[in-house]
């Protein structure tokens, strides 16, 4: 899986994170087994596991996947604001299997520079 990564709208952190068609297309849409819904239990940082739920669209030919289902939680947890990233990266462990992990992104002022923060 290529990672994804993205700078969050307003849309994003006010109402639901928009997942780019081509990204999900070649990296979940096999998951979906020709349902409309997955519940994908993400790990953060600090290794708190989300349980995030994608879905897409059940007609035409524009899947509009989204995360919906826990997102907003996540977004107030972390303090998220339009401009920050996210990172989904997907692990394989040998023990575990598939493991998908999550990163937050912000920009920091520290000593009077802009540096780029993960949290």
């Amino acid at each position: 899986m290529a990672n994804l990564r993205k700078t969050l709208s307003e849309t994003d952190v006010e109402v639901r994170f928009s997942v780019p068609s081509k990204w999900f297309k070649e990296n979940l849409f096999s998951r979906f087994e020709g349902k409309n819904k997955l519940d994908l239990p993400v790990k953060d940082l600090s290794g708190e596991v989300q349980s995030f739920g994608f879905s897409v669209r059940t007609k035409g030919n524009h899947f509009k996947p989204v995360i919906s289902r826990g997102w907003r939680k996540f977004v107030h947890a972390k303090g998220l604001k339009p401009g920050n990233k996210i990172i989904f990266v997907m692990e394989n462990d040998p023990e575990t299997g598939t493991e998908y992990k999550v990163e937050v992104i912000k920009e920091i002022r520290l000593f009077g520079r802009d540096i780029e923060g993960r949290v």
